[in-house]
This record gives structure tokens, sequence and C-alpha cells, in this order.
């Protein structure tokens, strides 16, 4: 708890709240100028785009900070382990998605199960992307070190978003990491099989727990 307590007080003094804030306002603006019919169904897509910023960027950006500052290096003669740091930077920015999406949904979706589906595919998406975008700046000092290298791994995570807007599924797609967290998100606005949400579940906490097992080695090699 104190180190999620800290990963928070982080996200604060950098002004990560704010920044989500003004994203919330800019997703807002542009779908109040879209047709209304309809218009949820965009919202997994929109997610998608979102978390490209608040998850996968933002916990780069701290990385990279850490770095820079000298903190990541100072972490390593103390006792806290590269796993539990992933763990709350994964948790912090998982909330802070869900949190900023179920403002979202409030305005696009009523109230009710709806919601809870699209905070709990949000929170799944984001932390997979937080857990990836901490890794690929693991040990980077330089942005540039850090963005080339990344954009193509940004494009194959945003696939599922590709598939869901041109309405293609394909059972090749469960094999994406992020389809199943999609699927989840998808049912907060279109009917969806309880089998599919509940292998989309499965497979979600399962590419987690898997990330969590192999990243923190990874990035302690790396290092």
């Amino acid at each position: 708890m104190a180190t999620l307590r800290c990963e928070l007080e982080l996200h604060a003094r950098n002004g990560l709240y704010y920044a989500v804030g003004f994203v919330l306002l800019v997703t807002l603006a542009v779908l109040a100028a879209l047709p209304t019919a309809g218009l949820e169904r965009l919202l997994p897509a929109v997610a998608f785009n979102n978390l490209a910023l608040t998850a996968f960027f933002f916990a780069a950006a701290l990385t990279l900070l850490e770095t820079n500052e000298g903190s990541a290096l100072a972490r390593l003669v103390t006792p806290l382990r590269q796993r539990e740091l992933l763990v709350a930077r994964m948790i912090a920015l998982a909330l802070l998605g869900a949190v900023h999406h179920l403002a979202l949904g409030l305005v696009l979706l009523a109230p009710g199960p709806s919601l809870v589906l699209l905070a709990l595919g949000v929170g799944l998406a984001g932390a997979l992307m937080a857990l990836l975008g901490h890794y690929l700046a693991a040990g980077q000092r330089e942005l540039s070190a850090f963005l080339w290298p990344a954009l193509p791994w940004l494009a194959l995570l945003m696939l599922p978003m590709i598939a869901d807007v041109l309405a293609w599924q394909h059972p090749i797609l469960w094999l994406h990491p992020l389809y199943a967290a999609l699927t989840i998100i998808r049912a907060a606005v279109v009917p969806v099989a309880w089998w599919e949400l509940a292998l989309g579940l499965s497979l979600a906490l399962g590419w987690l727990g898997g990330a969590l097992w192999v990243l923190p080695n990874s990035i302690a090699d790396s290092r």
C-alpha cells in the first residue's frame, strides 16, 4: 500500500490527473460534434486511443523521469523490488483509466452493469498497456530512444481496436493480449455471449499474470 500511495503522489506531482481531465474534455467535445445515433458504439475505440496516452505513454514518461532523476538507480539499493513497483504503477494507471472512462460512460451510457463492464475492461487493458510502456522505457534516458522502438509495439497493441471499428471478428483475434479486455469493454455497449465474457476475463488475467512474472526479470537483466 505504501508503494501504491507513493505512486499516486507521483502522478499528482507530475500533473497526470490534470492531463487526464483535459483528455476527457477533448474527448467529450469531439463526441459532441458527432451524430448522437450509435455514438456509444465508438466507446471501445475511444477507450483504446485514450489508454495509449494515459496508460502506455504515462507509464513510459514516469519511467524516463525516474531514470533521469536518478531515483530508478537509487531504488536498486532499497528493499523495494521491481515487481512491487510494477504492480503499484499498473494498479495506479489502471484505476486512473477506469475512473476516466467511468466519467465518459456516465455521459454515453445509462447507469447500470454496463459501467462495471466498461471499468473492468478498461482497467485490464490499461494495466497491460502500462506494463509494456514501463518495460520499453526502462533503462532509456532519451525520449527518442524510447519512442521509435515503442511505436511499432503500440501499433500492434491497437490491432484489436481496428478490428472492432471494422466490425471484424475472428477466433484468431483471441491470441492478441488486449482482445480479451476489448471484448469486456465491447460488452458494455453491445450484447456479448457469457462465454466470451468468461473467456475474456480469464485470458486478460492470464496475460497480466504472465507479464508480471516475466517483465520484472527482463527489466532487471536490461540494467
